[in-house]
């Protein structure tokens, strides 16, 4: 298991979403809210429209979330999170994501993957996820926690 990434506490208040399924934003805007009433989720279909938004021109995020990874990205998952860094300003970020990739969770303090949750996680879990990742902690969601520990750790190099 990759050590855990502990980074100063924070809190969470801007939040961008990259995903392809416009309603999921909406759906961690009322979850974040429930925890911090200033939280505000911004919303990108892909990748590529985030990076390249004129509306993004010069923001700045604590927390960029993305569930849709283009094809390229998927191939160097480390470019995708180099350039998230890089173009909002060293924002925590999470993958979330339907495939389960033990590889993402043994590089996660490397690539600098901040938390890594199942799309179909219960919202209590990805509530979870946004209260340890604003204490500075990492987090694994628990359905890619037992499949790494149960099935996959060691299997994949």
């Amino acid at each position: 298991m990759p050590s855990v990434t502990h980074h100063k506490a924070t809190p969470l208040n801007r939040i961008l979403v990259i995903d392809d399924l416009p309603l999921i934003p909406l759906a961690f805007q009322e979850v974040f809210r429930a925890v911090n009433p200033s939280a505000l989720v911004e919303y990108s279909e892909n990748i590529f429209s985030a990076l390249s938004s004129k509306a993004y021109a010069n923001t700045s995020f604590d927390l960029v979330i993305t569930g849709s990874l283009q094809d390229q990205y998927s191939a160097n998952l480390q470019q995708a999170i180099n350039e998230l860094r890089r173009r909002f300003n060293e924002p925590l970020i999470m993958i979330y994501s339907s495939a389960y990739d033990p590889v993402i969770i043994e590089k996660m303090p490397s690539a600098g993957i901040d938390a890594y949750v199942h799309k179909y996680e219960p919202i209590e879990e990805i509530r979870k996820a946004y209260e340890q990742l604003s204490q500075g902690e990492a987090y694994i969601s628990s359905i890619f926690h037992t499949l790494y520990y149960e099935y996959g750790h060691g299997v994949r190099k």
